[in-house]
């Protein structure tokens, strides 16, 4: 892999607190990258990216306007200049699992938990810029709930389908593999699901669930391997 360079990189920080927006462009600059756009809102968010290149957003969700589900949202279905695959960080309290589903399910390239620490935004940029861009999910972009007002865990995954391949349970998370599918849903600690059975899981998927870790209820899951490895 090539030397990772970070003045070669264009961030967008989305917040709309001023001091926490303020903090975060001033860890990035501390961290190299040099090529920093910011933005205290999603609406604004998407002007700056109609008249700039950006290879990765940062942003926080509760915002007003237009919020970072919205922004998300909007990037990953082609409604902004930026390219769907553009790299998005997003800045949220792991107890919101909503949320997180909502973001893990729109495919984002990690989370930023708050409080931020230097340390855990050097790391997640670095990952996020470096990572793989290929996007698997498409087809449920559209379904997903985006208004915080409105947001429910009742929503229904359209990846159900009939079982086909081998069935079998996993002891850890460390042991999910792309192209595996959820037989069963996987739920955080405080009981919400994060992730809904039916869902076949990509590289993207899989990392963001072992890096939750902390607060994903210990359970067996279960899943069906694909025909070629059963």
């Amino acid at each position: 892999m090539a030397q990772f360079e970070p003045d070669k990189f264009t961030i967008l920080v989305v917040e709309d607190n001023n001091v926490s927006r303020k903090s975060l462009i001033g860890m990035l600059f501390k961290s190299g990258y040099e090529n920093i756009l910011s933005a205290p809102d999603g609406q604004t968010a998407i002007e700056k990216i109609e008249y700039n290149h950006v290879d990765l957003v940062v942003t926080d969700i509760n915002m007003p306007h237009i919020n970072g589900l919205q922004l998300i949202k909007a990037i990953r279905t082609d409604k902004t200049h930026a390219t769907p695959e553009t790299s998005i960080i997003a800045v949220t309290s792991l107890s919101d699992i909503e949320t997180i589903s909502a973001c893990m399910r729109l495919e984002i390239d990690a989370f930023l938990p708050k409080p931020v620490a230097v340390k855990d935004a050097r790391q997640q940029i670095e990952q996020a810029v470096t990572g793989h861009t290929e996007l698997y999910q498409q087809h449920l972009y559209e379904e997903i709930e985006t208004d915080l007002s409105r947001k429910t865990n009742n929503q229904t995954s359209a990846l159900r389908k009939k079982n086909t391949g081998q069935i079998t349970t996993l002891n850890s998370l460390y042991d999910l593999r792309s192209g595996m599918t959820l037989v069963g849903d996987i739920f955080a600690q405080n009981g919400g699901c994060l992730v809904r059975a039916g869902t076949q899981l990509d590289g993207r998927l899989v990392k963001r669930l072992c890096e939750l870790k902390s607060i994903i209820a210990k359970q067996p899951i279960r899943v069906e391997l694909e025909i070629a490895d059963a």
